[in-house]
């Protein structure tokens, strides 16, 4: 029997929106801030090689879809909902939240080059953690808008140590065969 390794993300999405929670593509009559997940609300990474391993899983379709629209300037972080990734089939195998990152890919019209949208995972990806991690905020112009304007690929990659992820690939770190799960939590708030 071969052991693997699988890990299982979550998005959850969190939405602040003075106490009334919408969903929706277009902008609805007194909208505040909305955040649309399309596709990706699962993403699964699955450890069945040694080189996957060794130098991680990046790309491979692991991605999640969304748009965002905001009546107001905004910024969007994003946390696990725990301390660390617990086993499934045995909660006293662990792993570090920092061997997952995302990569922030800008589809929409306004610009993630400082002007509309300042990236901080433009070209590297940010390490999950069990803390708020700013992904995007407000530039030097507004971000506000729907759809077309702000609509994003989150490009997820587990166990290849790029920008502040885990140093250690995922043989150093002795992790035991199991599936490990959790939630992952993005909050989109106004920028005033």
């Amino acid at each position: 029997m071969k052991a693997r390794l699988k890990i299982l993300i979550v998005v959850f999405t969190l939405f602040l929106s003075n106490g009334v929670v919408k969903a929706q593509d277009i902008p609805p009559p007194n909208p505040d801030l909305v955040i649309n997940i399309l596709s990706g609300q699962s993403i699964v990474f699955t450890f069945d090689t040694m080189n996957k391993y060794i130098n991680g899983i990046l790309g491979g379709g692991q991605s999640t879809f969304i748009r965002i629209g905001s009546i107001y300037n905004w910024k969007l972080d994003f946390a696990a909902d725990q301390v660390m990734f617990y086993g499934t089939n045995n909660a006293a195998h662990t792993m570090q939240l920092d061997n997952i990152g995302v990569v922030v890919i800008s589809t929409g019209t306004n610009q993630d080059d400082g002007t509309n949208i300042i990236n901080y995972a433009q070209t590297l990806p940010l390490a999950l953690s069990s803390t708020d991690v700013t992904l995007m905020t407000k530039g030097t112009q507004t971000n506000i808008g729907y759809a077309i304007r702000n609509s994003f690929t989150l490009n997820w990659e587990c166990g290849t140590q790029r920008g502040n992820m885990n140093p250690q690939n995922m043989l150093e770190q002795h992790l035991a065969a199991d599936v490990y799960t959790l939630n992952v939590i993005l909050t989109l708030s106004p920028v005033f």
